[in-house]
């Protein structure tokens, strides 16, 4: 009897918790999922001693630097700024201003704020590093200079603060004196900058933007009838490196005489003079090393020089740039490549071309001579990547480089969807 009754309440239990589970509201499902991030630019247009125009396409806002923003939609033009200019929007950002003085003129490219970079000058004499943090919070960084003959030990190289949404400028000059080109690398201890050399001597006016150290460059823009083509190469490493120049010119592609079995010893900088053999046509250059450098060009056909970093080649590429000068096209690829080009001078129809850009060549186009109001330039290729830059002589040289249009690769990452967030 004891027995059949401690059935019955051990059955009795059993029910009355299945009762009580069905009033328990079940725990939400996770969802997991892949999603790509979306993707936003920040540029920073540095400012310069000399007035300008900024030219500014793809910007969602334009801001001064630690300003508010305006709205921006289109190829965007504006007046000569005094402060350093802020532009955000999609993959498309692309942006930098012509600058002139009484004897000079040069293209300051819009540059992304970076955790570490490297920039390559000619010379420092007038020469100053603009240190520009665009972000909330401060960034602290560290400069290390490569001369001729090694590093250059520097004082107040180190620890540089930079606030929040705001710029130092620092004398390039007082730091390395010394003659020769030299190689800035810099890294951010917190945070990150964009940085900027800027150059405001009599008949010279420059400006050079950072790049990453690589085993492979690309530099556009070597005009035809150029008088001085230097490339210049920092080793910030403790390996010797070895360089190799392929120039691709107008009618082949070659290793010009001064461009083979470069040697750049570690911690050290140099200028390769290789305007006698490249014969005086429109160039395009690639770099090749063992080991990872960073690069520049300077080249011009007078006294004022342009400086370029290097570019990245494409199958998509742009650039919004005033009236005037020549389209350059390089194919670095192995084989042919046919190319859409479409020109827009502003408030005006675009016109399209379809043009052959045979492996290992650059390839010209004349731009519009007038627009008061700036002209695009689109590049769409069929398969092989390509690069370039517009090339303006006129009144000192200027170099725009056509950016990349492509979609960057993102990885992917995982997201949850919970549904009690609002």
């Amino acid at each position: 009897m004891i027995r059949n009754l401690g059935t019955i309440v051990c059955l009795l239990a059993i029910l009355a918790g299945a009762a009580a589970l069905t009033f328990v509201s079940p725990m939400p499902l996770t969802r997991p999922t892949v999603a790509a991030p979306p993707h936003e630019s920040k540029l920073v247009c540095a400012n310069m001693p000399a007035p300008g125009v900024l030219f500014v396409d793809g910007a969602e806002t334009i801001a001064p630097l630690g300003g508010d923003g305006t709205a921006a939609a289109g190829p965007t033009v504006a007046l000569a700024f005094e402060e350093s200019v802020v532009i955000q929007g999609g993959m498309e950002l692309a942006g930098g201003a012509v600058v002139s003085s009484a004897d000079a003129r040069a293209y300051v490219p819009c540059a992304p704020p970076l955790s570490r970079g490297t920039i390559v000058v000619p010379g420092t004499a007038g020469t100053d590093l603009l240190v520009v943090n665009p972000d909330a919070s401060e960034a602290v960084v560290d400069l290390t200079l490569y001369g001729a003959d090694g590093e250059i030990v520097a004082l107040g190289a180190r620890g540089i603060a930079v606030g929040p949404e705001a710029s130092r400028t620092i004398a390039l000059s007082v730091l390395a004196d010394v003659e020769g080109p030299v190689g800035v690398a810099y890294r951010a201890s917190r945070g990150r900058a964009a940085v900027v050399a800027r150059t405001d001597a009599p008949g010279a006016l420059e400006a050079v933007t950072a790049s990453t150290v690589d085993t492979q460059h690309l530099l556009a823009g070597v005009p035809a009838g150029a008088t001085s083509v230097s490339v210049l190469a920092t080793n910030p490493g403790n390996e010797r490196a070895t360089l190799e120049v392929t120039a691709l010119g107008e009618s082949l592609e070659y290793t010009p005489e001064g461009g083979d079995e470069v040697i750049v010893e570690p911690y050290s900088t140099v200028s390769l003079d290789l305007a006698p053999a490249l014969a005086g046509e429109a160039t395009g250059l690639h770099v090749v090393s063992d080991v990872e450098v960073g690069v520049g060009l300077a080249t011009g056909t007078g006294t004022d020089p342009a400086v370029a970093s290097p570019v990245t080649a494409a199958v998509e590429l742009g650039a919004f740039a005033p009236a005037g000068g020549t389209l350059q096209l390089s194919n670095p690829g192995g084989e042919e490549a046919t190319a859409e080009v479409t020109t827009t001078v502003i408030d005006a129809d675009p016109i399209t071309s379809t043009m052959t850009v045979p492996a290992g060549v650059t390839v010209t186009v004349p731009m519009a001579a007038e627009a008061q109001r700036g002209q695009t330039v689109t590049v769409v290729s069929d398969k092989a990547g390509l690069f370039g830059a517009i090339v303006d002589i006129t009144d000192g040289a200027t170099i725009i480089p056509l950016v990349s249009h492509e979609a960057p690769e993102v990885s992917p990452v995982d997201v949850e969807n919970v549904p009690t967030l609002r």
